[in-house]
């Protein structure tokens, strides 16, 4: 019974019973670690010899979830992301697997199984307690188990692996892009999840004791220390129930130059973009039923898409849908829109240019109806 209680918990579906859920749950979880040594791997996901595996396993979740939408919905404050809509993400993801972008169908993917098995870690400062079904499934290398375990949330222990990975570079042979990505992992944590910019000051401290690391990711992770280092003062804004106009102003503030199309790729940008997103998750679980709700899914999709380091558990794509399809007619549902149809775009584009299926299409055209509908 603790186990089941444990799985119940772990995939955020609390309110369901043990007969219904379970053996579901239990082909889940078989499910994900059949499909662990790609889900941490951009190279394995893509290579055409571990098609037919993945596609299986891809397929198998797509059917499990569609069992498990029958049940309910997944709540969580303001976020209540229905099983429907994860069951429609993960066939996105199956879909695009097939014959679309493959790295996009991996984020998806990713993004996905963050919220099936973590919904309730949405907020900063939580993490997942993965490792006793991990345990026997632990990959022989440090930064694919960091991998797995930052999409787990299991950051406490990702966290290290990701340190041991930065200090015995370049003698462990890792790419140096990965090496790049455990840093900005690590920035995404400290600022994002845990909110402790003096936490990230000293480990990135620790990250520059080894000189070997080149010299473009030295001068990187100086930007992410110097930015952490003149905005920790700040702390993060604090907003109540009632501050709804200051909210809007400080998002607006921050963003003035990106939501005018001026973007700019720097240290400081970043960790302002996850400090923002930090706020808004945070606003957004004390006060579900905010009316600014439709404008936060856009603002948090906005700063997540714009991150440098795309995070695995980001979710613009259920952000926009959310947006659209729970409020219409809010001003903001046509940027919402907007921004959906450019991630769909991107995902079906390849070399021979853009190929939409009929279903996304018509998907795109009901949504683009919905809010045409509101304006009557």
């Amino acid at each position: 019974m603790a186990k089941f209680l444990s799985l119940v918990v772990f995939f955020g579906f609390g309110s369901w019973a043990q007969g219904e859920v379970k053996p579901y749950m239990d082909q889940m979880l078989k499910e994900i670690f059949v499909l662990k040594p790609y889900i941490v791997s951009d190279v394995e996901y893509r290579d055409p010899k571990n098609f037919e595996k993945i596609d299986e396993s891809l397929k198998n979740m797509v059917s499990l979830s569609e069992k498990i939408s029958h049940e309910g919905k997944i709540k969580k404050s303001g976020f209540a992301i229905s099983s429907n809509a994860l069951n429609q993400q993960l066939k996105e993801a199956e879909l695009i697997y097939r014959v679309g972008n493959k790295d996009y169908s991996l984020w998806m993917l990713r993004s996905t199984l963050s919220v099936c098995m973590s919904c309730h870690t949405q907020l900063p400062a939580t993490s997942t307690k993965f490792e006793f079904f991990n345990k026997e499934h632990a990959l022989t290398k440090p930064y694919d188990e960091a991998e797995f375990l930052f999409i787990v949330r299991n950051f406490d222990k990702a966290v290290p692996l990701y340190d041991e990975v930065i200090a015995d570079y370049p003698g462990n042979g890792v790419p140096f892009e990965n090496v790049e990505k455990a840093v900005a992992r690590k920035v995404y944590y400290f600022v994002r999840v845990k909110r402790d910019l003096p936490g990230l000051i000293k480990s990135l401290e620790k990250n520059q004791k080894n000189k070997q690391l080149p010299e473009l990711l030295k001068k990187k992770i100086a930007g992410f220390k110097k930015a952490a280092e003149k905005m920790k003062k700040e702390g993060y804004a604090e907003f109540n129930a009632d501050q709804q106009a200051e909210l809007k102003k400080y998002v607006e503030t921050e963003l003035k130059d990106e939501l005018q199309g001026d973007f700019e790729f720097s240290p400081q940008k970043d960790i302002a973009y996850l400090k923002i997103s930090s706020v808004l998750y945070k606003y957004l679980d004390q006060y579900p039923d905010t009316p600014l709700k439709p404008d936060i899914l856009y603002w948090l999709s906005f700063c997540e898409r714009r991150y440098e380091q795309k995070a695995f558990y980001s979710l613009p794509e259920l952000y926009l849908k959310q947006c659209v399809l729970e409020h219409p007619a809010s001003a903001i549902a046509p940027s919402c829109l907007k921004e959906y149809q450019d991630l769909v775009t991107m995902a079906y584009t390849g070399s021979s240019g853009t190929h939409l299926p009929k279903d996304v299409d018509r998907e795109l055209k009901s949504m683009k109806e919905l809010i045409q509908k509101m304006k009557k």
